[in-house]
């Protein structure tokens, strides 16, 4: 699983309307030294004068993750997304984090437009299958290997599973 943080990706001038630039570079240098906990002050000085601030956001959202906050990040990402809603690292990052939090179905409701984004993936796919199958939902989980096979067909694996799924359905509509 890979959550990222913009770090990389986002030079701001001294000239950020926010005036507190330093905070946020602060919190993402600390984020890519894994000093979580630091970072997050950072970032949170940053977002009260920015809280409209769809990157922040994701990061936030991305910190939290990895403090096993996930709660509290899907509330940062979903926010990020309402701001930057075709932002690919948005939706994947929002997607781990409800996977990592157990909730294969919202992670679901991504996958459409992942998919139109070229972001989906078998990974996230059989993921997403192993979570709904430890919730016993065999319908869902199987679509989801069925759409793994679709983008990856040589999964032989797979196919057994599905098998199996199949096979488990068919005796518990027999009870």
């Amino acid at each position: 699983m890979a959550i990222d943080t913009n770090s990389k990706k986002r030079p701001k001038t001294q000239n950020d309307a926010s005036g507190n630039l330093n905070d946020y570079q602060k919190a993402l240098e600390l984020a890519e030294t894994g000093r979580h906990e630091e970072a997050l002050g950072y970032i949170q000085e940053y977002l009260g004068s920015s809280p409209n601030d769809a990157e922040a956001l994701n990061d936030t959202g991305a910190i939290l993750h990895c403090l096993g906050r996930s709660d509290e990040a899907v509330s940062h990402l979903v926010k990020a997304r309402n701001l930057q809603p075709d932002s690919a690292e948005i939706i994947w990052n929002l997607s781990e984090t409800y996977l990592a939090g157990g909730k294969a179905t919202e992670a679901m409701e991504l996958f459409d437009d992942m998919d139109r984004m070229g972001i989906l993936n078998v990974d996230v796919l059989n993921r997403t299958a192993d979570v709904l199958l430890n919730e016993d939902n065999l319908v869902d989980a199987l679509e989801m290997l069925h759409r793994s096979l679709e983008l990856s067909p040589d999964q032989k694996i797979l196919q057994l599973m599905i098998e199996i799924i199949r096979h488990k359905m068919a005796e518990n509509s027999g009870e």
